[in-house]
């Protein structure tokens, strides 16, 4: 990042990613049309159970196409050693972790009353269509009639995702746009928003937002990309044990009851302890964190946490 101009670094990773995005997506489709012994059609209407694993596959080709590979070359490109440049090095706090955990589940109820309220903005009719076919997909995707299908959606939603999203993410959008702006709020808020944008959900825009500004926080504050890939796993993860147990409906249906007076006091109460939590981590575990530098510039200086 040091010899090369912002808009430079942004054009060589866009086509890095359409490149690999294409290259894998491939790969993935040809491994599940092979081992699923499913045609392209059948695959792509994701009609039956065999379908959705193979789905599944070329969910996590894609991902890895689209948010991994894709640093990982850009940064060996930059003649960078990937685990110093995406701040894996360093060790995890356990009580810190405890802290970032909590702050994962104290944050749900006050997210779903976002999610509500997004998904009762008025949408256009082509893109009311779009939403619930891509809506119809998730819920095929969810469905977990034994626990081997648990386990491999907490690989595909939880765990994959987590890693490759928040090494594009976090490890390496949000830091191009701290070494331009030098501002830590500017780089977290348009790396969430980016974050949000890319899945093309526009019904889950906004929660998907915040956890994105709270996944970025952590990272600046923390110094270390564990932290947010954990909470980015840990968000996931529960989100998809709480599927496998009370299942999509059902959820869908503790989400509507979210304004009704007791769980609308559970949500206050939630969120209350989520600021405790968010002010207690960046009070403390800061502190313990070395400068988050991001290259040096013109007047040899760098930029640092606050």
């Amino acid at each position: 990042m040091r010899r090369m101009s912002f808009v430079s670094q942004l054009v060589m990773l866009i086509v890095i990613l359409l490149i690999c995005l294409g290259f894998f997506s491939l790969i993935g489709y040809g491994v599940a049309i092979l081992l699923f012994d499913l045609s392209l059609e059948e695959l792509q209407l994701a009609s039956n159970y065999k379908a959705i694993q193979g789905l599944k596959i070329v969910q996590v080709f894609s991902s890895l196409g689209t948010y991994l590979a894709p640093v990982i070359i850009f940064i060996y490109i930059l003649k960078e050693k990937p685990v110093q440049f995406l701040k894996l090095k360093r060790g995890i706090n356990p009580f810190a972790l405890i802290v970032v955990g909590l702050m994962v589940v104290t944050f749900f109820p006050l997210n779903g009353l976002i999610a509500e309220w997004n998904m009762a903005l008025p949408l256009p009719d082509v893109l009311t269509q779009y939403e619930a076919q891509i809506e119809e997909t998730i819920k095929r995707f969810l469905q977990m009639p034994t626990l081997g299908d648990l386990i491999v959606n907490l690989i595909v939603i939880a765990l994959v995702a987590a890693v490759a999203e928040e090494v594009l993410f976090r490890g390496l959008i949000q830091k191009m746009i701290l070494e331009k702006t030098q501002n830590p709020h500017v780089a977290v808020w348009i790396t969430a928003i980016v974050f949000s944008g890319i899945h093309f959900q526009f019904s889950g825009f906004f929660p998907r937002l915040f956890l994105g500004v709270l996944f970025g926080y952590i990272f600046f504050w923390s110094k270390s990309l564990w932290y947010p890939i954990i909470a980015h796993f840990l968000h996931n993860g529960i989100t998809v044990v709480l599927v496998y147990i009370y299942g999509v409906e059902a959820l869908e249906g503790m989400a509507a009851d979210a304004e009704s007076g007791s769980q609308l006091a559970m949500t206050i109460g939630a969120t209350l302890v989520f600021a405790a939590l968010v002010v207690h981590f960046y009070r403390d575990y800061r502190k313990e964190t070395v400068p988050l530098e991001v290259g040096p510039h013109s007047d040899g200086s760098s930029v640092n946490g606050p």
